[in-house]
């Protein structure tokens, strides 16, 4: 009797406790299905929708910038053709490009390091004749070209970035 009993308590315990798991089941399932793509809280979007939606937050951003100051005197993806006369001297903002494409032109510089010429893999320092065609960039202020005091002739140079003449 006594097992018998004890059988009697088991299945209740058992059948007790698959009622309590079963009723739990759909409340753990709704904790998930909350969440599952498309649905209000996590709603599918199209990759068109992102991109115009990131496109109208970079407008909103930029509204306001003026974009023609950055690179000062050219664009920053273009190279330019500037006239240098004689007497004038072409000061580039850091990292903008030179070319010399025409005239006899030498490198200044308020420091001991001059312009980088890329192309010969070299320093130009101060008061050094620069080679025509060869690529230079501005490491720092206070450097640049100007013609050669003998030329009384305007000077070709092609720019990639800001600059100023003086």
């Amino acid at each position: 009797m006594k097992k018998h009993i004890t059988k009697i308590a088991l299945s209740a315990l058992l059948l007790g406790g698959g009622y309590l798991a079963g009723a739990s089941i759909p409340s753990l399932a709704n904790t998930f299905t909350s969440q599952q793509p498309g649905s209000a809280n996590d709603p599918l979007v199209t990759k068109s929708y992102v991109d115009e939606t990131i496109g109208k937050l970079i407008e909103q951003q930029l509204s306001g910038v003026d974009l023609s100051t950055i690179g000062g005197g050219s664009s920053a993806s273009s190279l330019e053709v500037v006239k240098l006369q004689p007497g004038q001297a072409l000061y580039p903002n850091v990292g903008t490009e030179i070319i010399v494409r025409t005239g006899k032109t030498v490198a200044f510089s308020d420091t001991s390091n001059g312009l980088a010429d890329v192309t010969g893999a070299k320093d130009i320092l101060n008061g050094v004749a620069v080679e025509n065609n060869h690529l230079l960039i501005n490491p720092g202020e206070g450097r640049g070209i100007k013609p050669h005091e003998s030329v009384d002739y305007t000077i070709y140079v092609m720019v990639r970035g800001g600059y100023t003449i003086k």
